[in-house]
């Protein structure tokens, strides 16, 4: 489940460790591991870095027309309430290696064909079910990425690398209920052979 109100216990580094170490199992396209986490456990940066999220988002919605107004207050909580987590791991993905620029220009998504945010995609999807067996919630977040240039002045990654996802960690304060899932009907599709 996705958690998003944390108590405020620590989290032992041995966890977040335990953590990272199933996420660079996860697969990667070619075997390149083009990730990098970088993990706040300071609570005064990681609450300094929502409030400068939760700023820079109220003016971008101020911009938007009347009729989304009564979603910007929710959308806006949802890019930061990380705040309350007690560990935020930011995820970052290699830019696309130079050889291939030519074989993705002219592309919609150069990004997804490349694999390097899906790779990190994966790894993600691996630490979150590492934190889940180790008791721990968290919640997996790309609306912060609006803000992006935020998150790079304040943390200073590597170059070469771009923003994938922000990851809240800690002990869940709630037991949110599961969501609401599509039946395999609405998702799947099965081609069989006609000439059977």
């Amino acid at each position: 489940r996705s958690v998003r109100r944390f108590s405020r216990r620590a989290v032992g580094r041995e966890d977040i460790l335990r953590i990272l170490e199933a996420a660079r199992w996860a697969p990667s396209n070619h075997n390149r591991q083009p990730w990098k986490f970088i993990v706040l456990e300071d609570r005064r940066l990681i609450a300094h870095l929502a409030q400068a999220i939760q700023k820079e988002l109220s003016q971008k919605l101020k911009a938007l027309p009347q009729v989304a107004s009564g979603y910007t207050g929710e959308f806006a909580g949802y890019a930061t309430f990380f705040a309350g987590a007690p560990v935020l791991i930011t995820v970052l993905h290699k830019k696309p290696v130079s050889f291939s620029a030519a074989l993705l220009q002219g592309l919609n998504h150069p990004d997804l064909v490349s694999g390097e945010p899906l790779s990190a995609a994966m790894a993600v999807q691996n630490l979150l079910l590492a934190a889940h067996a180790l008791g721990l919630g968290s919640c997996a977040m790309t609306a912060p990425l609006i803000a992006s240039h935020l998150v790079f002045r304040e943390l200073q990654p590597p170059s070469g690398y771009e923003l994938t996802c922000l990851v809240a960690l800690g002990y869940a304060d709630e037991e949110p209920a599961g969501p609401r899932r599509k039946s395999i009907e609405q998702i799947a599709e099965f081609r069989q052979d006609a000439s059977k």
